[in-house]
């Protein structure tokens, strides 16, 4: 894949088509992604197929929808978002809930409202103009499964259903959380649907320092981030023969996936650092002997 920049120059980012855009979980983080989207668009690098997991299933599924106007319906949702649109309950409303549902501290509700405002009138995933995959877990089975057919809501609400906070979500007659759990970043899951090089919108940076935790949500916080860094790493492995884009997040391991208060700081920022490693030129052979986004 060749395109131009803005001095006129030709770069070639040795993409072989399809080339499957894979979008990682983070929560909150996930506003990065949309930063990396305009500028590798920017760039005419643009995506084949599309795979997703929790809040990258969700973005990811608005991009195969239709990736003419996913950026613009994107920026509007994430810069419009409010803590309160996806976690509506206050006070001791979380714990009345848990104790009456026993699953979970908030309803999906609000998530499902999410869904409908960019994603209304497509019912299915095959309604997409894109192939898309969700990635969520199989509750009994301990493992990931990727929905690429069938209902689309249930599919995207599956993905995104974190342990206590939402409830697992029914589909074929097995229960499923959030796909966070057993595959955050989902490479190998594009390779499946037939991907030859990837581009990776992960919403942080898998070799990036970390902070010792301070609280509790930060606790969570980091060892989802160390648990999810070793299947990337994993992964970059054994997929060192495919061309790999793998831009870097300004967000860190850190940080909470709940909160929406650096939404645009992390739009902009990954916007920036996305144009600065594209014209570096960093592909997969620069991914794999430093961290993903170094200045090499």
């Amino acid at each position: 894949m060749k395109c131009t920049v803005n001095d006129g120059d030709e770069v070639h980012y040795d993409l072989r088509r399809p080339v499957g855009f894979v979008l990682g979980g983070g929560g909150s983080l996930g506003a990065v992604q949309i930063g990396m989207l305009k500028a590798l668009f920017e760039r005419e690098i643009k995506p084949d197929l599309v795979v997703g997991t929790s809040i990258g299933a969700f973005n990811g599924a608005v991009l195969a929808a239709d990736p003419d106007t996913a950026i613009d319906k994107l920026d509007r949702f994430w810069r419009s978002s409010r803590r309160t649109d996806t976690f509506p309950l206050r006070g001791i409303k979380p714990l009345l809930h848990w104790r009456r549902t026993r699953q979970s501290f908030y309803p999906n509700d609000g998530l499902m409202r999410s869904i409908d405002s960019v994603l209304r009138g497509y019912t299915n995933i095959d309604d997409l103009r894109l192939p898309f995959a969700a990635v969520a877990i199989d509750v009994e089975r301990g493992r990931p499964v990727s929905f690429r057919t069938g209902p689309l809501q249930s599919a995207l609400l599956a993905s995104a259903a974190i342990p206590g906070l939402f409830p697992p979500v029914p589909r074929d007659g097995r229960l499923f959380y959030d796909g966070g759990l057993g595959n955050n970043v989902p490479m190998t899951d594009a390779v499946k649907m037939g991907a030859q090089s990837l581009v990776v919108l992960d919403t942080t940076s898998p070799t990036a320092d970390l902070q010792p935790p301070n609280s509790l949500m930060e606790l969570f916080s980091y060892v989802t981030e160390v648990y999810a860094r070793q299947m990337v790493i994993r992964d970059l492995n054994d997929l060192e023969h495919m061309p790999i884009l793998y831009p870097p997040s300004p967000a860190p391991g850190t940080m909470s996936p709940l909160d929406l208060a650096h939404t645009v700081e992390l739009i902009e920022q990954a916007y920036e650092h996305t144009r600065d490693y594209l014209d570096l030129k960093i592909t997969v052979d620069a991914a794999r002997h430093s961290p993903p986004g170094a200045q090499n």
